[in-house]
């Protein structure tokens, strides 16, 4: 018999709003759609005008697709096994 690990739905998500750039590759790469794109508020460099937030964490599936894609490392996952 092989153990097989089974994922709960769901994740303690956290974007360092430092790191994010608002690339929009985990909004993309999210088979879930767990990230969505947003203004930043009173952000007057054009460059950091737009964040990513984790609007659906208890949709996540654990794949780590965003954190493989982050090309800043600003996303932190913590999952349940």
């Amino acid at each position: 018999m092989t153990d097989v690990n089974i994922f709960k739905p769901g994740a303690e998500i956290t974007i360092d709003d430092k790191k994010c750039i608002g690339c929009r590759r985990c909004v993309e790469v999210c088979p879930e759609d767990v990230y969505e794109l947003v203004k930043r508020e009173g952000e007057t460099n054009p460059n950091r005008e737009y964040k990513s937030i984790a609007l659906y964490p208890e949709k996540c599936i654990l794949c780590l697709s965003c954190l493989e894609i982050c090309p800043t490392n600003a996303i932190y996952i913590f999952g349940k096994q």
